[in-house]
This record gives C-alpha cells, sequence and structure tokens, in this order.
C-alpha cells in the first residue's frame, strides 16, 4: 500500500477500473492488454489539469508563490511551474510594469529599468544588459505527473523513465515515492537526462511514482477523473454509464465546497474569497 496516491498507484486504480488489472500491467513489463500505459498516464494528467482549473478560480491564492530569478542580459527565464505573473519586483521591492511588445524601447534608447514585457518563456527587462536579481510572484501550476520503472540508481540518485519530462529543474521539490521499497522523498534537483536528487538510493528494479501538487483533498478524483477519459475514448470496451459520471460530479462537488467553500468560522477570508464564492458549474 502507497503512502500517497501516487501516479503509479491512481494507475492501478484506472485499471481495475477498466477491468484489465495486473501489476505486470501496470508495470509495462506485459503489453498484451488494451490499453498501454502512456494512454493511462496522458488521462491521468489530463484530469490533474481539469480538477486544477476548477479549483483555481475558487482559490487561486492558494498556488501563488514567489521566488528569487536573476536576469541574463536584460532576459528572465520564467520556471518550470509558472501559470500566471502576479508582480514583479527589483531586488529593492519595486514594482516593475509590464508593457506590450510595441512599447519597447529602441536601439538607440536605454531603456527603463522598471519596464518589462513577455516574450515567449521569458520576461524581457526593457533596459540593455541587466543583470539585476528580481522576486517573481506567481501563480504556479501542478506539473506533469510520471510512473514508470527505475531506469539508472546510485546513492541519491535516480533516473526516471522516459516518459518523464527532459527539463533541467521540471521536477524540484516534488514528492516521488519509490512504491517497491515503500520510501517517499523530496526531488531536489533534476537535469535534462531526467536524474532526479533525493536522499535515497533505489534499486533498478523498482517502481516509483510522482506525488501530484493539487491539496491532497482531490487526490482521490484524479484517478476517477482519468478512469472516465478513458472509458470515454473511442476503443472502449466499456463506456461510463450516467451513474458513473454522476458519483464522480457529487464527489467532485463535495470536494470542492468543503475544501473551496467559505466559511467565516475556518479564520481569515479575502476578498478573492468572497469573489470567486460560486457555485461551481460542470
Amino acid at each position: 500500500m502507497s503512502t500517497y496516491t501516487n501516479a503509479y498507484e491512481i494507475a492501478s486504480q484506472i485499471r481495475r477500473g477498466m477491468n484489465e488489472f495486473s501489476t505486470a500491467k501496470t508495470q509495462g513489463t506485459d503489453t498484451s492488454g488494451a490499453y498501454f500505459n502512456e494512454e493511462i498516464l496522458r488521462s491521468i494528467n489530463d484530469a490533474q489539469k481539469f480538477l486544477f482549473d476548477i479549483i483555481f478560480t475558487r482559490v487561486p491564492h492558494l498556488f501563488l508563490a514567489s521566488g528569487s530569478i536573476t536576469a541574463v542580459s536584460s532576459v528572465l527565464t520564467l520556471p518550470a511551474d509558472f501559470f500566471k505573473l502576479r508582480r514583479l519586483e527589483n531586488s529593492r521591492g519595486v514594482k516593475i510594469n509590464p508593457i506590450g511588445v510595441d512599447g519597447r524601447h529602441l536601439n538607440e534608447q536605454q531603456g527603463s529599468k522598471f519596464l518589462y514585457y513577455r516574450k515567449g518563456n521569458t520576461l524581457v527587462i526593457d533596459h540593455d544588459g541587466s543583470g539585476e536579481i528580481y522576486t517573481l510572484w506567481y501563480f504556479k501550476r501542478p506539473r506533469r505527473l510520471d510512473f514508470g520503472k527505475v531506469q539508472t540508481a546510485s546513492a541519491n540518485s535516480i533516473t526516471l523513465a522516459t516518459s518523464a519530462r527532459a527539463e533541467a529543474d521540471y521536477y524540484n521539490n516534488m514528492i516521488i515515492e519509490d512504491v517497491t521499497a515503500d520510501v517517499y522523498k523530496t526531488i531536489t534537483a533534476y537535469s535534462s537526462g531526467r536524474v532526479a536528487t533525493i536522499a535515497a538510493t533505489p534499486a533498478t528494479t523498482d517502481y516509483y511514482g510522482l506525488v501530484s501538487e493539487l491539496p491532497e483533498e482531490f487526490h482521490h478524483l484524479i484517478s476517477s477523473r482519468g478512469l472516465l477519459k478513458m472509458r470515454g475514448s473511442i476503443n472502449s470496451i466499456l463506456p461510463p454509464t450516467v451513474a458513473d459520471m454522476g458519483i464522480f460530479k457529487e464527489e467532485l462537488v463535495e470536494s470542492v465546497r468543503s475544501y473551496c467553500g467559505d466559511d467565516l468560522d475556518k479564520g481569515d477570508v479575502t476578498p478573492e474569497d468572497v469573489f470567486l464564492d460560486l457555485e461551481p458549474i460542470f
């Protein structure tokens, strides 16, 4: 039994719901079934995004984060979990204001250190040669989940499966659970070669699953939503029923109400709580 409802456990639950479960199928050593793990993993991440969109519209401050970011030739590269920008400050706490790309300075002008514009996955300070350290306030999104077999391992190091994101720092600070060894750790560093640094030494025979960054109150709904998506696919031999969708809706509504609902007895209530405390629409 897993400590967390990690992606490996979620995939197992989905396979059970489709009457196609075996440990070998979840681990990918048996590919004789009707569904590949790639399809199940896609449905898991689609389900996580579906739940995030609902939670974010209700309590966006739950996903508010901040961190230091250094400009390289006036360019700031946004973090892997970036979703929406809330505020950008310089090292003295002064707000840097956004402008459109048409408002950027001309080449012969110096520009302003207090203006920036968005360019792809970067922010550009409208002043040439800036190397200042800024504070980025932003809303983060949960990173994509993954599960599979340990590819290589050594002291404090584990190489994830090829299904994992090959992007440096992508899984930093996420929880990974070694399902075989019943050990969970936080990823402290991650390379583009899919190598994660953890305070453990797993074996190459072990299987792992990443844990969702959504509130734990919603983790059980990832498998429910993922199962509905799989059963609703074109090649499904077990399509979802009205009763199945009704049960999911009831569980979702109650989870949203209990976690995101407005109750003055729970403590401080922000203006965002009051404004966004509307009945969910499904």
